[in-house]
């Protein structure tokens, strides 16, 4: 069966954004300034910089981990998705979308912005949703089992 052509662009796209992202997070402490002149912050101070660089790296690592899990997902899709591995990796993907709810949180209590704020319960809504996904398609795997037993 011939992949979609939407499947393919998001796995590329995935693919992308784990490189990309790797590669900012990798050189994140260099390259600090660079990044904050391109989203127009210009330079940070001494002190906002010694705070922003570890919560950035720390956020990084588990949205990296995301994106490894959704590449891993979408390997399944050409054959079978409604597999209880991309359960687990649902459920793996809610509970690092409420870890980053949490970093975000306690960011929040030392730097606080509207933005901040804005993530943080994006990812609690992430993750939310995540869950449920994976308590759907859990459901659509026991009622493929039945019918497969029926007939």
């Amino acid at each position: 069966m011939k992949e979609p052509i939407l499947s393919c662009i998001l796995k590329y796209s995935l693919y992308a954004a784990f490189v990309i992202g790797l590669i900012m997070t990798v050189t994140l402490p260099l390259m600090i300034d660079a990044y904050a002149g391109l989203i127009g912050f210009g330079t940070l101070g001494q002190s906002y910089r010694a705070f922003i660089v570890p919560f950035l790296m720390v956020a990084a690592m588990p949205s990296l981990w995301i994106v490894l899990e959704m590449i891993g997902m979408m390997r399944s899709i050409p054959k079978d998705p409604f597999i209880m591995r991309n359960v687990r990796a649902l459920n793996r993907i809610g509970f690092i979308f409420f870890l980053l709810s949490a970093i975000f949180f306690v960011k929040c209590l030392f730097y606080i912005s509207f933005l901040t704020l804005v993530c943080t319960f994006f990812f609690i809504g992430s993750g939310l949703f995540s869950f449920t996904l994976a308590a759907l398609i859990r459901q659509s795997i026991v009622f493929r089992e039945e019918n497969d037993l029926t007939i």
